[in-house]
């Protein structure tokens, strides 16, 4: 296979109408075949394409507003999850333990995830990685609140919801439970891929 034949993640999430955190994690969970060449993961173009066109992908990706709609009204499709990518951008970021402990309180921030699972029930095991929703608004003024460096490996995963889709959020501490099963559906381990499909199938 030559290295025309090959695509950087960019390019590949760009075809798929994903993100490239979301291609990443599809190609670390064996989803997609995916190579490490000259430190950069590549992904073959022939089984980019063939995802693109397999039942199920296709599909644009809904906009927050009625991302977060659907999510909230209980109509997740669990057979294509990248439907509801706009519901949040995704950042990465490193910060002290005690800023992200911090960040529910300072601006409302719901805890998604890991520990929004187990908040719900699910028998995980608590992990150092953080994930947060937060408004749009609550994050243009951030750095005034707490220290954070961007970081694409880093342990804080900051959701930024736009600003009219979260005014859709009801109030409380952990996210919707929809949106917390994608959290999970996304992880790069199978045990959250089971508990994510459990707590998108389990009733209120």
């Amino acid at each position: 296979m030559g290295m025309s034949d090959l695509l950087p993640l960019a390019d590949a999430a760009d075809l798929l109408g994903l993100s490239v955190e979301r291609v990443r994690q599809l190609v670390v969970a064996g989803q997609l075949p995916g190579q490490r060449v000259a430190k950069v993961w590549v992904v073959p173009r022939d089984a980019v394409v063939a995802r693109r066109h397999s039942p199920g992908a296709g599909g644009r990706p809904l906009g927050p507003v009625h991302a977060w709609q659907e999510l909230l009204s209980g109509a997740l499709d669990l057979h294509r999850p990248g439907r509801y990518q706009r519901r949040a951008n995704l950042m990465r970021c490193d910060m002290s333990r005690a800023d992200s402990d911090a960040l529910p309180n300072l601006v409302g921030a719901l805890v998604g995830g890991v520990r929004a699972a187990i908040e719900l029930g699910e028998q995980l095991s608590v992990d150092d990685s953080v994930d947060l929703y937060l408004a749009a608004a609550s994050f243009r003024d951030l750095d005034a609140q707490v220290a954070f460096v961007p970081n694409a490996a880093g342990r804080v995963a900051l959701r930024v919801v736009d600003d009219a889709a979260w005014n859709l959020l009801p109030e409380g501490a952990v996210a919707p439970k929809a949106a917390v099963a994608l959290d999970l559906l996304e992880s790069g381990d199978p045990r959250h891929w089971i508990a994510g499909e459990h707590l998108a199938k389990v009733d209120d």
